[in-house]
């Protein structure tokens, strides 16, 4: 359900991205449909993507990954989470096993070489050990479990550069 409000908001900032200069509007239309919360959810949906964006937090997290982590709104990284989100039950399963074709396709999304996809593997395994092992976690949603294990392949594959 919407309230007056946030559908004011919206469409304020829609309004404001419209009329800004076209420079600075491309730059905005771009973090906002390939950063976010929106990329992760609607990676080939600009327009959803983007008031996905606007609606969850008025951008904040859109434009915040931009400025800490602007190689993660690229669109491998979008399609690695996307994958995470949409895979996350047959990931969590071949996790616990250490292989699978679904941690397969992880792995090369990742862009890691086959020489150190043992090691990969095992590291995340060992730190999605303790996200599983976390009390509340049978009460998380999908989206919640899928962003913690997407935040760990990003944490191991930062640690890997």
């Amino acid at each position: 359900m919407r309230t007056p409000k946030l559908t004011f908001l919206a469409l304020s900032c829609a309004a404001s991205l419209a009329l800004a200069q076209t420079a600075t509007a491309r730059e905005f239309a771009e973090i906002y449909i390939d950063c976010g919360l929106g990329a992760i959810i609607a990676p080939r949906t600009p327009v959803v993507a983007a008031i996905t964006n606007v609606t969850f937090d008025l951008g904040t997290t859109a434009i915040s990954s931009n400025i800490s982590s602007p190689e993660t709104c690229s669109g491998g990284q979008a399609r690695m989470a996307t994958f995470v989100h949409d895979a996350y039950e047959s990931l969590e399963v071949e996790l616990a096993a250490g292989e699978g074709k679904y941690l397969d396709s992880l792995t090369a999304l990742a862009g890691v070489e086959q020489e150190e996809k043992t090691a990969f593997v095992e590291d995340v395994r060992k730190q999605f050990a303790h996200s599983v092992a976390a009390a509340d976690y049978t009460q998380q949603t999908l989206f919640t479990k899928a962003e913690n294990l997407y935040n760990i392949l990003h944490k191991e594959m930062e640690n890997r550069s």
